[in-house]
C-alpha cells in the first residue's frame, strides 16, 4: 500500500471501528452486542458485509478477549434488558449500547498513576507469546486468512505519550511533563514496552501494518521542546521496531503539526496522516507534501466534517481531484480523510467518495 501506485490510488477511511458503531443495521443484521461477546464467526460475518458495503483497500484488526474469556461469558437477556454473564461464577454486568456519536471521555480527569508503583500495577507488559498463545490474536488471525490476501490488514497502537494522557488525565499529564518529567518518562518506558509486544504479536499474525496515533500531542496542546522530550523518542522506538518486524508504519499526529512535521517526517515513517483543516489550524496536503517531499507514503486529509456529508458531488469530485493530483506528484498516497466519518454522513456517501476516487485515479493514470 505504501509503495505507490497500481494502477489507481488505495482508497481508505481512518476509524473504521467507529463507523461501524455509528452505521451498524445500515452495515449488518448481526445484533450489536456481539460485540461485547466476542463472537468470532459473528464478527468475521460484519467484517464481511462491511467491505461489501463500502469495498475499502484495508481491514482494520485488533487484539481481543482471550480464548478462556470468550468461552466463559456469554450475552444473556433478562426482562428486556442485556447482560454479560460469566458462565462460571454466575456474575453478571448490564450492557448497554454505545451511544452514535461516543460518550463522553471519563479518564480526562481521572489520575491513576502518581508513583512509579502504581505505573507497575496499572500497566502490566503482556508478552507477544502470552497474548498469541491464550488467543487474543484469533480474531486478527481470522481476519488475516479471510482478507489478507486481498485487502491491507492494519492494525491501531497508541503512541506512548498519547497513552499516557489514559493514566494521567488531560491536566495531570501537562502538569507532569514540567513538575514529575521522571514518572512520566516510566510511565512511557512501560507503555513503550506493552506496544512492543503488541506489534511482536501483530507481525506474526500476519498484520501489513501499523497504524500508530499520537493525540493532545499537537502544537495545540504541548510545546515543541516537549514533543521532542517525551513524544518522539518513544514514538520512534515504535516506528523502528514496526520495521524490524517487516511491516508499514502510520504515524498519524491528531491537531496542529505546523512546528514539528518535519521532525515526525525523520522518525521515518513508512506514511504520515494528518486531521483536516479544522479547530483554528489548516493543513493543506501541498503543504504537507512540500515538506515530507517523498520521504514519506501521503495519507490524504479530505475534510470528513463539513465535505464529505454535505458536498454536492462536483464539490466532493474536486476535492478528491486536488488531493490525487498532490499524491501524483509523489507517486506515494493513499486516499483518506483527516478524521472518522460522522454519524450523519450516509453509507451511501462514503460508498460514493470510494468509487469516485477509484475512478478518478484510473481516469487520470491513462491521461
Amino acid at each position: 500500500m505504501t509503495e505507490g501506485l497500481s494502477g489507481s490510488f488505495p482508497v481508505v477511511i481512518p476509524y473504521v471501528g467507529i463507523f461501524l458503531r455509528d452505521h451498524w443495521e445500515q452495515i449488518t443484521t448481526e445484533p450489536w452486542w456481539v460485540a461485547y461477546s466476542w463472537d468470532l464467526p459473528s464478527l468475521l460475518r460484519v467484517q464481511e458485509s462491511l467491505m461489501e458495503k463500502l469495498d475499502l483497500d484495508w481491514v482494520e484488526v485488533g487484539l481481543c478477549p482471550s480464548k478462556r474469556w470468550r468461552e466463559g461469558h456469554a450475552v444473556k437477556e433478562r426482562e428486556g434488558r442485556l447482560f454479560l454473564e460469566d458462565l462460571l461464577s454466575g456474575e453478571s454486568e448490564e450492557i448497554r449500547r454505545p451511544p452514535i456519536g461516543g460518550e463522553k471521555a471519563t479518564w480526562i480527569h481521572r489520575t491513576l498513576v502518581k508513583s512509579s508503583e502504581d505505573v507497575e500495577t496499572y500497566v502490566p507488559v503482556e508478552d507477544h507469546e502470552v497474548l498469541i498463545g491464550n488467543g487474543s490474536l484469533d480474531h486478527v488471525a481470522a481476519l488475516v486468512e479471510r482478507f489478507g490476501r486481498e485487502k491491507f490488514i492494519v492494525a491501531h497502537v497508541s503512541a506512548p505519550l498519547w497513552a499516557s494522557y489514559h493514566y494521567l488525565g488531560f491536566r495531570g499529564t501537562l502538569v507532569s511533563l514540567f513538575k514529575a518529567p521522571r514518572l512520566v518518562d516510566y510511565l512511557l518506558e512501560r507503555l513503550t514496552l506493552n506496544a512492543l509486544e503488541r506489534l511482536r504479536a501483530y507481525a506474526q499474525a500476519g498484520v501489513d501494518g501499523v497504524w500508530i496515533e499520537d493525540c493532545l500531542c499537537s502544537a495545540n496542546e504541548i510545546s515543541l521542546g516537549h514533543f521532542e522530550r517525551f513524544a518522539l523518542p518513544y514514538a520512534g522506538r515504535l516506528v523502528s521496531e514496526v520495521r524490524r518486524l517487516g511491516m508499514k508504519s502510520i504515524y498519524y499526529l491528531c491537531g496542529d503539526p505546523r512546528d514539528r512535521l518535519e521532525k515526525i517526517t525523520e522518525l521515518g515513517p513508512d506514511a504520515i496522516s494528518l486531521e483536516e483543516s479544522k479547530k483554528g489550524f489548516e493543513i493543506d496536503i501541498a503543504w504537507v507534501d512540500a515538506i515530507v517531499r517523498e520521504r514519506a507514503c501521503l495519507f490524504g486529509n479530505l475534510d470528513a466534517i463539513g465535505l464529505l456529508p454535505n458536498a454536492g458531488r462536483k464539490e466532493l469530485e474536486r476535492e478528491i481531484k486536488r488531493q490525487l493530483e498532490v499524491g501524483r506528484r509523489s507517486g506515494r498516497f493513499v486516499m483518506s480523510l483527516g478524521s472518522p466519518v460522522t454519524p450523519g454522513t450516509t453509507v451511501g456517501r462514503v460508498r460514493e467518495y470510494v468509487e469516485m476516487t477509484r475512478l478518478l485515479g484510473r481516469v487520470e493514470s491513462r491521461s
